[in-house]
C-alpha cells in the first residue's frame, strides 16, 4: 500500500464508494489544504494540486493553477450540498465550507494589486494563489512550491495573474452554486465574482479601442493577449450570462463574425489532437451557456459525443470517456429531454476503480508506481497530465461522485431516464 507518511494516506481495502468519498473529503481538508476556517487568512482554503515526495522523503506541496482547482472545489461543494439536501442530511457544514471557498476567491481578487506594489482593488484581477513558504508547517510538508512564493517581488511576472483557463473552471463552480444552492448571499457573491472575472478580460485602451485581453491594472503589462481569448469571447459571454443573468457583450463579441467564429471553433475543436485545455475551455463555456454544436439537439448529447470522440483521438489517455463530469453538469444545469443517457455502469466503474488511498504517481525502489487507470493522471479534469509525480487531491472523484448521485440516485422526476439506466 502506497502512503505519503505512515498511515496518514491509507485505509482498509474494500471500502464502499461512500466511505471512500468520506475518506477523500477528510484527507482534502486535513492534508491537501490549509483549512483554517478563516478565508481572509493568507493561503487558506486553496486545495493543493499535488503533493510530491522525493527519494529522500522530502515532501513538497505544489500549486500552479490554484484558481482553476478552486472552481472545481466550489463545484464539488455545491453538488455535495444538493445531494445532502435531497437526502435530508444536514447541510450546514457543507454550506459553511462553500462560503469559505468562495470567500477565498474574493480574497485573491481583493489582494492582487499589492503583489505588484499597487493599491488593492476588487475588480476581477486576481492572484492565482497566495501561499507563502511558512504554510509548510500548517500543511506538514517540507517545501511550498506556489506561484505566489516563486514570483513574489518579480513585478514583471505573468505566472501569478489571471488567465482565461482559470476562469473556465470557475464558471462550473459558479453556475452550480446559482442552480443548486438556496443561499442568496452566496449566489450574490458568485454572481459578483463572475461579473468581475469576465470584466477583467475586457480591456479598453487609452484610445477607446475595446479588446478581449487581460492587462495588469498596476503595471499596464499585457498578461494574456487578445489572440488567446478572442476566439472564445462569445462563449465567455454565454457562460457569464447564465451565471449572472446580465449582458456581457463587449466590443464586437456579438456581431455575426465573432458568433460565427465561436460556432466554428465549437464544431471543429477536435481537429487538433492535442487540444487539451482548449477543448476543456470550449466545453466549459458550452456546458454553462447551454450552447451546443453539430451532431445533437441538446447540450448533454453533444458534450457526450465530443467526450467519446476524444477517446478515439487520444488512446494514450486510456479512458472510456473524457471529462465524464461535463455531461452530468450539463444535465443538472439545463435538464435533459433526450433518451440516450450514458449508462450508470460507466460512472460506477469510475467510482469503484478509484484507489482507496487516492491517486498517485511516485518513484519507489527504482520503479515508477502509478495508480490504476483511469486514476493514473493528475485529474479527470486534465487527463493529459500523465507525468506528474506525487499524490493527487482526488477532487475529480468527489465531484464525479456527487454529480453521479444527484443525477442517477435521487429519483428526481427530471432525471427519470438516468434512474432507469441504473436499474
Amino acid at each position: 500500500m502506497v502512503a505519503i507518511s505512515g498511515d496518514v494516506y491509507t485505509q482498509e481495502k474494500g471500502t464502499p464508494e461512500k466511505e471512500k468519498y468520506d475518506f477523500y473529503r477528510k484527507r482534502l481538508k486535513e492534508q491537501f489544504m490549509y483549512y483554517s476556517q478563516n478565508p481572509d487568512e493568507i493561503g487558506a482554503h486553496l486545495p493543493v494540486e499535488l503533493i510530491k515526495v522525493d527519494k529522500d522523503g522530502v515532501k513538497t506541496a505544489y500549486w500552479a493553477d490554484a484558481t482553476w482547482w478552486q472552481g472545481h472545489y466550489i463545484a464539488m461543494l455545491a453538488l455535495e450540498y444538493a445531494v445532502f439536501k435531497e437526502q435530508n442530511i444536514p447541510t450546514d457544514s457543507t454550506l459553511q465550507e462553500l462560503r469559505w471557498a468562495v470567500a477565498t476567491l474574493k480574497r485573491l481578487d481583493r489582494n492582487a494589486e499589492s503583489y505588484w506594489n499597487g493599491k488593492d482593488t476588487v475588480n476581477g484581477f486576481f492572484l492565482r494563489d497566495d501561499i507563502p513558504d511558512y504554510r509548510n508547517v500548517d500543511l506538514n510538508v517540507d517545501i511550498i512550491d506556489s506561484d505566489y512564493e516563486s514570483k513574489l517581488g518579480d513585478t514583471l511576472t505573468l505566472s501569478n495573474a489571471p488567465s482565461q483557463d482559470q476562469i473556465w473552471a470557475c464558471y462550473l463552480g459558479f453556475s452550480l452554486v446559482v442552480k443548486l444552492v438556496d443561499d442568496k448571499e452566496l449566489v450574490n457573491d458568485v454572481t459578483e465574482l463572475a461579473k468581475n472575472f469576465v470584466s477583467c478580460m475586457q480591456h479598453t485602451d487609452v484610445k477607446g479601442n475595446k479588446s478581449w485581453e487581460i492587462v495588469n491594472p498596476v503595471t499596464g503589462q499585457l498578461i494574456q493577449k487578445s489572440g488567446d481569448i478572442k476566439w472564445l469571447q462569445h462563449g465567455h459571454v454565454l457562460a457569464a450570462e447564465y451565471i449572472t443573468n446580465m449582458d456581457f457583450h463587449f466590443g464586437k463579441s456579438d456581431n455575426l463574425w465573432w458568433r460565427t467564429v465561436w460556432n466554428f471553433v465549437k464544431n471543429n475543436c477536435l481537429i487538433a489532437k492535442k487540444g487539451n485545455f482548449t477543448w476543456y475551455g470550449i466545453y466549459c463555456c458550452s456546458v454553462v451557456g447551454n450552447d451546443w454544436g453539430r451532431g445533437a439537439d441538446n447540450c448533454y448529447d453533444w458534450i457526450r459525443l465530443q467526450c467519446e470522440k476524444i477517446v478515439d483521438m487520444r488512446p494514450d489517455l486510456n479512458q472510456n470517456i473524457i471529462f465524464p463530469h461535463l455531461p452530468l453538469i450539463a444535465a443538472i444545469l439545463h435538464g435533459y429531454d433526450g433518451d440516450n443517457p450514458i449508462s450508470a455502469s460507466v460512472y460506477e466503474s469510475y467510482l469503484s476503480s478509484a484507489p482507496e488511498q487516492g491517486g498517485y504517481r511516485i518513484r519507489e525502489g527504482g520503479k515508477v508506481l502509478v495508480s490504476d487507470e483511469p486514476w493514473h493522471s493528475l485529474s479527470l479534469f486534465c487527463p493529459w497530465h500523465l507525468n506528474d509525480y506525487g499524490y493527487f487531491n482526488m477532487l475529480d472523484y468527489m465531484l464525479l461522485y456527487n454529480a453521479y448521485n444527484f443525477v442517477y440516485k435521487m429519483n428526481k422526476p427530471e432525471f427519470e431516464v438516468f434512474s432507469k439506466s441504473s436499474n
